[in-house]
């Protein structure tokens, strides 16, 4: 018999949520009822091959898309009670993203793209600490550096840095390493864990690779939108 969790624990708490896409007359399951708790400082990887539901999940879990049904808690807050307004305050800060293409803004140079969704956020030190974000990525020579003058592994740093630098409790990554090749994407799951723990943030990796899944403390499998195995790495 489990011991019950204690909510204060649990980072996320997802029951029996619903995805429905297309129209009434004939939607889509996209997600199948799906229970799943994730606890503080927890590493989990949500494993699934290409469809089986596992980044339309996170989109759900991180409030970029509602649910059709069921209850998402993200640190307490219920996201199905809160308007676009309130998810977006509800995630600036308190949840981080790095996602397989880089997303950086191509006019922009590695500092300012760390910087300004601080500014956003309204932190006052915004570009020291994207500096400082840097160095910690081990970038600190390549700030003034705009994308197209970084290498694939180089800018998914800056992309890491910028997820992290609000400090984040909650990071996810959508197959970080997918654009990569092996040896750099080992290097950028280190440094993903590194400043995991540095921030003492829970970490939830969206992958197809099973290797990579096994880096994590946790690994929730996932087959046409639902979850078929939930099991320590």
């Amino acid at each position: 018999m489990h011991s019950p969790i204690n909510p204060a624990t649990i980072a996320i708490r997802a029951h029996n949520v619903t995805l429905s896409l297309g129209s009434r007359d004939a939607p889509v399951q996209i997600l199948k009822g799906i229970d799943l708790d994730i606890l503080r400082g927890e590493s989990v990887a949500i494993l699934g091959a290409s469809g089986s539901g596992k980044s339309s999940l996170m989109a759900v879990l991180c409030g970029l898309e509602r649910a059709s049904g069921g209850t998402v808690s993200v640190g307490g807050v219920d996201f199905g009670t809160l308007d676009e307004d309130a998810l977006a305050r509800a995630r600036r800060g308190r949840i981080g993203i790095v996602l397989q293409s880089f997303h950086l803004l191509p006019t922009m140079t590695a500092q300012e793209n760390v910087a300004v969704p601080l500014e956003l956020a309204g932190v006052a030190d915004a570009f020291d600490r994207a500096a400082e974000e840097l160095r910690a990525v081990g970038l600190s020579h390549r700030i003034t550096h705009y994308p197209t003058q970084l290498s694939g592994g180089e800018q998914q740093r800056v992309a890491i840095a910028r997820a992290v630098a609000p400090r984040p409790t909650l990071i996810f990554a959508d197959e970080p390493t997918g654009n990569l090749d092996v040896t750099t994407g080992v290097t950028i799951m280190d440094l993903l864990f590194e400043r995991q723990r540095a921030a003492g943030a829970t970490l939830v990796v969206i992958t197809h690779d099973a290797a990579l899944a096994q880096r994590c403390g946790r690994i929730v499998e996932m087959r046409d939108g639902a979850i078929i195995a939930d099991r320590p790495a």
